[in-house]
């Protein structure tokens, strides 16, 4: 199961390889956009929400248990939400997009999938994190 660290990491060592550089890594402690990164060449920013499979509090319920159906739901609509706002507040206008990082599992499929129209129209990007920790998939991002 990987935990919002473990996604936030994943995403970064895939940024990297794809030429942006990391401008903010935050951890589940810590308030703001989880992942701030610049392509090196273009100077496109990418503000990223990153939300887990599992908490990553040692002694919650939930650590290193699955979350439920109804939490994947709670954290997606929670991410879609923080991510539209990063859509609307941070971006320049100069090819900034935000994106929201989730764990390629069942049920964040289904919530995600059952809005995709809306991520699609509104030019934001979901990045797919597998189990072994790779970005296995990405929605409206070229990397």
């Amino acid at each position: 199961m990987l935990d919002e660290n473990d996604v936030i990491n994943a995403v970064c060592r895939h940024l990297e390889g794809r030429g942006y550089s990391i401008e903010r890594r935050l951890g589940t402690t810590q308030k703001g956009v989880d992942v701030v990164a610049r392509h090196t060449s273009t100077g496109h920013r990418l503000f990223v929400e990153a939300k887990g499979g599992t908490s990553s509090r040692e002694g919650s319920s939930r650590f290193g248990r699955p979350y439920t159906q109804s939490q994947v739901f709670d954290l997606t609509s929670k991410g879609f939400f923080a991510t539209v706002r990063n859509h609307v507040e941070r971006r320049d206008g100069r090819g900034d997009v935000a994106a929201l990082a989730v764990p390629d599992l069942q049920w964040y499929r289904e919530y995600l999938g059952a809005i995709r129209p809306a991520v699609d129209q509104l030019g934001i990007a979901v990045l797919w994190v597998s189990a072994g920790g790779d970005v296995c998939e990405s929605w409206g991002l070229d990397t």
